[in-house]
């Protein structure tokens, strides 16, 4: 079984004590979250050479994560992504939620899940984070009760289940936003990297980043991926959705069948030969390049700008709520939602 150890991270903007948990399993490799957002803090595996290495960006103190904007390890909720012009309609009620990302609602809003403390509770060497999401909290219909259990095991697999129930139809769509950079947090770029996606289409976005329905395929494009390929290289290809999104920032349909967990992707840093497999039951593997990232007070003082690291955000269909074509992110009143994604770590031979 891991050890859990427990340390101060700071004192938070209401003058509480916070503190970091850190799962370490019987190879020395180790998980460190945060109750600010249900937060990854830091991975750290051995690369090809056996020097621990972390392999996610992050801060050092909490006061960066108070202040940051990257959602650096956070869980996001209620709902990951954007929802078009924070509105939708839900049995015949329109909901406006907050507007924080241009004419749209982004990741839950500005008191979002990655915003808020959660409760803490260790079992049996898993950390597991609570919440209660009041009724109207960002504007969202009902009172959500979340749950997010982290555990990392021997094989430095890191698992993350979710589980939810609200009391009323609402929305949600959960995810972890951890930026990876698998040649260590501090080595500032995606150049060697290569990445594989299990998906042969991706959802089109329009010039604001919001859905628009099409699901295009990857084939002859730079968003093919079914066959591994050097990941930076693919940002410097030609074609107007990178120029969109000034990068990937884009849906992949990488499900197997729902609720099934799968390999959605796998990524490798060739400098650290550390490999990175996402497993997931959710039906999207959401990439994003970290194409508006620029932060000068990283962990060890790191400076951290775009193209520096990579989520893999597992998901569900983003603005599914405004698309009928898209599976639905409602959960309905007094069902659970729950959903699992595994990070599986291993060095490249």
């Amino acid at each position: 079984m891991a050890i859990i150890t427990i340390h101060p991270f700071g004192t938070d903007k209401n003058g509480n004590m916070v503190n970091c948990y850190t799962i370490i399993n019987k190879k020395g490799a180790s998980v460190t979250l945060s109750s600010l957002g249900a937060s990854v803090v830091s991975i750290k595996v051995p690369n090809k050479n056996g020097v621990m290495t972390d392999v996610v960006l992050g801060y050092d103190t909490l006061e960066g994560y108070e202040k940051g904007t990257e959602y650096f390890g956070a869980t996001i909720g209620r709902c990951s992504g954007r929802i078009n012009n924070g509105s939708f309609t839900l049995k015949r009620k329109m909901y406006n939620l907050p507007i924080n990302n241009g004419n749209n609602h982004l990741h839950g809003g500005f008191d979002s899940f990655s915003r808020k403390m959660w409760d803490i509770n260790m079992d049996r060497g898993d950390v597991v984070f609570s919440l209660v999401s009041p009724d109207g909290d960002e504007c969202y219909p009902g009172e959500m009760k979340v749950t997010v259990r982290y555990s990392f095991d021997d094989n430095n697999v890191l698992t993350i289940k979710y589980d939810a129930i609200s009391d009323q139809d609402t929305i949600c769509n959960l995810t972890n936003h951890s930026y990876f950079n698998l040649n260590g947090h501090n080595t500032s770029s995606l150049e060697e990297h290569t990445l594989s996606i299990n998906a042969s289409k991706f959802i089109e976005l329009n010039d604001e980043l919001i859905p628009t329905g099409k699901l295009l395929k990857v084939k002859n494009t730079p968003f093919d991926f079914t066959l591994e390929k050097n990941l930076f290289d693919a940002l410097k290809e030609e074609h107007p959705q990178l120029t969109t999104a000034k990068g990937l920032d884009h849906s992949f349909i990488a499900s197997k069948g729902p609720d099934v967990l799968s390999l959605m992707a796998s990524a490798t840093g060739l400098k650290s030969g550390i490999t990175l497999d996402c497993y997931s039951t959710q039906p999207i593997l959401h990439l994003y390049t970290a194409n508006y990232v620029d932060t000068e007070n990283g962990k060890n003082k790191s400076c951290y700008k775009n193209y520096s690291g990579f989520c893999m955000e597992a998901q569900g269909y983003p603005d599914a709520v405004n698309h009928k074509n898209f599976p639905t992110t409602v959960l309905t009143a007094n069902t659970h939602y729950n959903q699992t994604t595994k990070f599986a770590f291993s060095i490249n031979k």
